[in-house]
């Protein structure tokens, strides 16, 4: 009875003992067992609880990761399986059953988070639709792609590192360089996608707020887009597409949020003129701030500032205020036709007169000045 029951203990399939093939197959039917348990008790019991919940999503990321939970319990199993046969098969046969199952894991956890994306997708847009900023609404459609691309690269690393036996540091290191290339390539669209961040959580502006270009034109916000924001000039009765990297840098003045109730256009205008005397700048500053009370469209007072002397010009800044700001350019062009009229009785050869319409033209004329007076 002794042989017979070493015979038996002793006896080998495929140099594993009997014994060894035993517990595998119990643990085979354990795994079996168990993911039958899970599948019948757990599984069922959180359906039944998600029956009672107004939303239809929860049902839907059960009916997602119940497949792959149950790969989960048979690849516990194959682990397990795989460490009792450490001992009777070679080290680089069980490197590569190992390296298979990671790669089983990683990619099983890869597939919930691709097939989870669209599910969390529509929490986001749900979630999106109770806030008032617009940034989550943009933002959110792209959400889903983000994650699949992410479980696809997770995949891809995996696989790598199993398949070609790569390491995971030179595969990072490579698709680190990658995307530094990728990066400088595309430098201006991130920048431009950072500054649409900017834009919608700081609040610079909103649609339909009126906005003053550096050119001096009014436009009125259409769109704000990922890369762009769409504007209409009426003035020129045209719509323009411009960066949201522009938009940000300090140029863009803004009408519509203004702390007080009756909303302020201001606008400024450069008067050059050659060859007049001092008393002559006083006389012309004095009647200027004259012109606003006979504009209706104007407040009554405007700045008026001797600037100096460039050359043989006298510059005087002249600042006017409306608040109309649908007739902004109204006020603006009935502002600088009155200083025109005042000059002419004054007088003054219109030709030895330069009026600079905006602060940039402004800068613009002061820098031609200075190269001229270095030449």
């Amino acid at each position: 009875m002794e042989t017979t029951w070493e015979s038996i203990t002793n006896l080998t399939i495929l140099d594993i003992p009997v014994r060894i093939i035993f517990i595998i197959v119990l643990v085979l039917i354990a795994t079996l067992i168990l993911k039958q348990l899970l599948t019948t008790i757990v599984i069922k019991r959180i359906e039944a609880l998600t029956r009672n919940t107004k939303t239809t999503l929860d049902d839907q990321l059960i009916a997602v990761i119940k497949q792959p939970i149950g790969w989960f319990i048979y690849l516990l199993g194959f682990r397990v399986i795989q460490l009792i046969l450490t001992d009777y098969i070679s080290p680089e046969f069980n490197q590569t059953i190992k390296g298979i199952i990671s790669l089983a894991i990683v990619g099983n956890v890869a597939l919930i988070i691709y097939r989870t994306s669209p599910i969390f997708g529509g929490f986001l847009r749900i979630l999106s639709a109770q806030t008032d900023t617009e940034l989550d609404d943009i933002i959110s459609p792209y959400i889903p792609k983000l994650l699949r691309l992410t479980a696809i690269v997770i995949f891809a690393l995996k696989a790598g590192e199993v398949l070609l036996g790569t390491s995971a540091t030179a595969i990072f290191g490579l698709i680190g360089g990658f995307g530094l290339s990728l990066g400088l390539l595309f430098k201006d669209v991130i920048v431009d996608w950072v500054a649409t961040i900017v834009i919608y959580t700081d609040v610079l502006y909103r649609v339909n707020d009126w906005l003053l270009l550096p050119s001096g034109l009014k436009c009125t916000v259409q769109h704000i887009g990922m890369r762009s924001t769409t504007i209409y000039i009426p003035d020129e009765g045209v719509t323009q597409k411009i960066p949201n990297s522009k938009m940000i840098d300090g140029s863009i003045k803004s009408f519509s949020q203004q702390p007080i109730e009756n909303k302020t256009g201001a606008f400024m205008s450069y008067i050059k003129i050659d060859g007049i005397s001092s008393k002559k700048v006083a006389n012309i500053r004095d009647k200027i701030r004259e012109i606003p009370k006979s504009i209706d469209i104007l407040y009554d007072s405007c700045s008026v500032r001797f600037e100096g002397c460039e050359r043989n010009a006298r510059v005087i800044r002249v600042i006017g205020f409306t608040n109309d700001i649908e007739n902004y350019s109204r006020a603006y062009d009935k502002l600088n036709l009155a200083i025109l009229a005042l000059l002419e009785q004054e007088g003054i050869d219109l030709f030895d007169v330069n009026i600079l319409s905006d602060t940039e033209t402004y800068k613009n004329w002061q820098y031609s000045y200075k190269e001229g007076s270095r030449e």
